[in-house]
């Protein structure tokens, strides 16, 4: 059918039969909206569109700010200001949103169409909007995504030179500091242009951490040489103990000799968490954005100076102080970039987005840090519609207290590990570690404690303590200290003697004094925190997990058999764990695959049971299986036992 045709057919509907064609609307499954005027009045909702917002009293003829004012800073509004100036429409696909009322989760996602409407006199006079909730079919397909084998499958195939050359360039990890918080995303401006020139980096100087945001003229490899060039530098003179004024000099003299760097800007802000004081620089850069807990925003006033290697004047160092609980949010300039607009526009947009995200509070996305949330939804929604350069974020908030230090007491007992493992668990998701840490710190200290339990004290009523503590450099200090007299260990321990490599394994340093009083282990890891560095990834909030205080066991009996085992795998569980794999394969009768991607806690003795069994099935002819997903506990330690190579030990996928 013709455009002509169609308008006719339309014509004809409206005008011979209005009520019937009101009607039709009314009951359409997509929603339907008509605004008018500037302010965007609702003059016309039908029932899809007000059950979505769950159908407020008498919203026509009021503007949409006020019937529905959770929307703000979710950049819907600029998108009617555009479409009603400019006449052009506007299509969305899967917009995620924040709508009340919803019984399944506040958090929404639509596909949208936005039009203008005209007047008799063909003077644009409001906007129509058509919009589909397909929520359902995201968190359907999300769910799908989420499958651990697809992800890695798609990662790997999709993995590419761009973002291989700029994470090994940009910093490896965020450091985990007492009183404050720490996130980054980047995202690089296209991937035929091979890689970006924006950089970031967050390192504890002397109880203060600098923080640093910097951007190269230009993209590709050389754009990236130059950045890892000014970042290695710059992080350099701050750990020497320079002040800001003097490191930036520095930078500026190293700068004019390096091919690339003129032009280059750079914000760097010297924090001091305890006592909220901040001074920082603004070579040619944005100043940083501060956004309150009540969703306030300022932005620090510029001190001036130009970019590296001009004729500019140099940088001033600006001073301010930062409330317990604000936020800092430092960035490139090609998050507030905008064709065609000035700077000062994008700028308007990111306070109110940022506000947006701190005021933010649903179940779906209150589990994550306040500091990953405004992190992730600031780069999200500021680049919905496309970026032209690469985009930084770097946010740190002062979280007012510190987290209490570690102490734990507890009798020299095998029951005594699951609960210990849940409070040391706990402490770290505090401290704002990330799951690698905490595995390998749970293993580690749990590995201390099983040595003390095991062979400290040849009586009943021996106590072991652990401390902790997070310093001022992010590492996590933990002492496993019992008052007993060590047996003397035999000259060949066979398969056993792995405790001490586990724990060596799992820590950066580990010291043993041995004493007549007792023996202390002294161990520490620096905690680090991933930066997002593409858009597909987003922030993993780290979830207080389950802590099973037993082990649990399911066995499927067939003429090949498998039990599934869950928990902790420490002293407590081990016989059991002999028992039951005896139980399952028949008296070594029958094949068996032990899947082990539910247990929390593999100790050096449950190693040894799986040993000898391996070891006994090898000797009666049968074969023997381990499911062990990747990145699950277990596969860290039957790695590090090397139990791989005497079995057959796959994935969940194969």
């Amino acid at each position: 059918m013709s455009e002509e045709l169609a308008s006719e057919a339309i014509a004809d509907v409206t005008t011979t039969d209005p009520v019937a064609f009101a009607r039709a609307v009314a009951e359409l499954p997509a929603g339907v909206f008509v605004f008018q005027g500037d302010e965007h009045l609702v003059i016309g909702a039908n029932r899809a569109a007000r059950m979505f917002f769950g159908d407020r009293p008498e919203i026509v003829g009021r503007p949409i700010r006020e019937v529905y004012p959770e929307i703000t800073g979710q950049q819907l509004y600029p998108l009617l200001d555009r479409v009603l100036t400019t006449g052009e429409p506007f299509t969305a696909h899967e917009w995620r949103i924040i709508v009340e009322g919803h019984a399944d989760g506040d958090e929404r996602f639509v596909s949208f169409w936005l039009v203008a409407l005209s007047g008799p006199d063909g003077r644009r006079c409001g906007v129509g909007c058509q919009f589909v909730d397909v929520t359902d079919q995201v968190r359907r397909r999300r769910t799908a995504e989420n499958d651990a084998a697809a992800l890695r499958r798609r990662y790997a195939a999709a993995q590419d030179v761009v973002l291989t050359l700029q994470r090994s360039l940009l910093p490896v990890g965020l450091p985990v500091l007492p009183g404050v918080r720490i996130a980054a995303h980047y995202l690089v401006a296209a991937a035929e242009q091979a890689a970006g020139g924006d950089w970031f980096e967050a390192v504890p100087v002397d109880g203060r951490v600098a923080a640093v945001v910097g951007d190269v003229v230009g993209h590709g490899a050389e754009a990236s040489a130059v950045m890892g060039q000014l970042r290695a530098v710059l992080v350099e003179f701050l750990l020497d103990g320079d002040d800001l004024a003097t490191a930036m000099a520095r930078l500026e003299r190293f700068a004019g000799r390096v091919s690339g760097a003129r032009g280059a800007t750079v914000c760097v802000a010297l924090i001091d968490p305890a006592e909220g004081t901040l001074r920082y620089v603004c070579a040619g850069h944005p100043p940083p954005l501060v956004v309150a807990a009540d969703g306030s925003t300022r932005y620090l006033p510029a001190p001036g100076g130009g970019p590296l290697s001009l004729a500019g004047p140099p940088p001033r160092v600006g001073t301010a102080t930062l409330a317990p609980d604000e936020l800092l949010l430092m960035f490139s300039d090609g998050l507030v970039e905008r064709s065609g607009r000035d700077q000062s526009v994008g700028l308007a947009e990111l306070a109110e987005v940022a506000s947006s995200a701190v005021r933010l509070d649903v179940p779906s996305l209150r589990a994550a840090d306040v500091t990953d949330r405004v992190a992730e939804l600031t780069v999200e929604r500021m680049t919905r519609q496309g970026y032209q350069d690469d985009v930084t974020v770097l946010a740190l908030r002062l979280t007012g207290e510190p987290v209490p230090d570690f102490l734990a007491d507890v009798p020299a007992q095998p029951g005594q590990l699951a609960p210990l493992r849940a409070r040391l668990e706990d402490w770290l998701i505090a401290l704002g570690a990330d799951e690698p840490d905490i595995v390998s710190i749970e293993m580690g200290v749990l590995e201390a404690v099983s040595n003390a339990v095991e062979h400290a004290y040849d009586l009943p009523g021996g106590r072991i303590r652990v401390e902790g503590v997070l310093d001022e450099q992010g590492r996590a200090c933990l002492t496993v200290v019992d008052h007993g007299r060590w047996r003397t260990p035999e000259p060949d321990p066979g398969r056993r003697g792995r405790g001490l490599l586990m724990i060596r394994s799992c820590m950066d340093t580990v010291e043993v004094e041995a004493t007549a009083e007792g023996t202390t282990v002294l161990l520490d890891r620096r905690l680090r925190r991933d930066p997002v560095v593409d858009l597909a990834r987003t922030a993993s909030p780290t979830i207080p997990r389950q802590h099973p205080a037993e082990m649990g066991v399911t066995i499927t009996r067939s003429k090949r058999p498998s039990i599934s085992v869950s928990g902790p795998i420490d002293l407590s569980t081990t016989e059991e764990l002999r028992r039951q794999l005896w139980s399952a394969s028949r008296g070594g009768a029958l094949p068996l695959t032990v899947e082990l991607g539910a247990v929390t806690h593999l100790a050096s003795a449950g190693i040894q049971v799986l040993y000898d069994f391996v070891e006994q099935m090898t000797a009666e002819g049968r074969t023997l299986r381990f499911v062990v997903p990747p990145g699950c506990p277990a596969g860290y330690a039957i790695r590090l036992s090397d139990l791989h190579r005497v079995s057959e030990v796959v994935d969940a996928d194969s």
